[in-house]
């Protein structure tokens, strides 16, 4: 089977914690902590720092639109927006690098607390590309090193100040993930797509589980615990790195 194919078996799969996806897991963990390691010791200057990481997740969703358009997967325009919540991490990036102020500050925060824990969870759960594509795919190397730099750079920037977690940016974080929840729930209706898993609990079995749970309220419970879940699990790993931090030093 070719590394581009599209469509593609779902018999040759990679599948959800299977031998390969845990080594996939593996590889990507060591891949961050390894460039955590050389960014404390290497990286001086953040703005440059944040210039690179948006070119970076720019060449990453530039790749994965050409792939989409040459392979026909897109059928139709509204399927090139960046309108899942992973996604929102490359306008983020940029706009992180070329902006100052609130914006910049708006676009950091959801870098840190969406690109944590969202990266993490993708990584475990891979719904868009490891349970239906091969390990030796595109797309799975796309998704998993994709969500790899979004928990490289969270930790990152965390680690080196450019983001100071405090219960304030809930507010701001929220109304801007949720902004767009909405924005992708409409083109659901209209176009019958899936952003942000919105649509259908897909393959994602957390997902069905919620669904069943639910029921009706399923976009507005996932809404939910997708923005304020991220914020809080993130938010909790910071104060408990200062809390390891404070007693360390002691």
């Amino acid at each position: 089977m070719n590394f581009f194919d599209y469509p593609v078996d779902k018999e040759f799969a990679c599948g959800h914690f299977s031998f390969a996806h845990i080594c996939f897991i593996i590889v990507c963990l060591a891949l961050i902590i390894v460039g955590i390691c050389l960014s404390i010791k290497h990286v001086k200057n953040m703005n440059k720092f944040l210039l690179i990481i948006g070119i970076v997740t720019l060449m990453f969703e530039i790749a994965k639109i050409i792939w989409g358009t040459i392979v026909g997967r897109y059928e139709l325009f509204v399927e090139y927006l960046p309108l899942w919540f992973c996604s929102l991490f490359v306008p983020a990036s940029i706009l992180a690098s070329i902006t100052r102020g609130k914006v910049q500050k708006l676009a950091l925060n959801f870098m840190f607390y969406g690109g944590i824990f969202g990266g993490l969870f993708y990584l475990f759960f891979p719904t868009t590309s490891l349970y239906k594509y091969p390990t030796f795919h595109f797309l799975s190397f796309h998704s998993m090193f994709y969500h790899t730099v979004m928990i490289y750079t969270g930790l990152v920037i965390m680690i080196k100040g450019l983001v100071k977690p405090t219960i304030k940016d809930f507010l701001p974080y929220f109304i801007f993930t949720t902004a767009f929840c909405i924005i992708a729930y409409i083109m659901n209706e209209i176009y019958d797509t899936n952003f942000m898993f919105l649509h259908s609990q897909s393959n994602n079995d957390m997902l069905k589980l919620l669904k069943q749970l639910t029921g009706e309220i399923y976009p507005i419970a996932l809404t939910v615990i997708q923005n304020a879940g991220t914020f809080f699990l993130s938010y909790g790993f910071f104060k408990g790195c200062l809390l390891l931090k404070d007693r360390i030093t002691k």
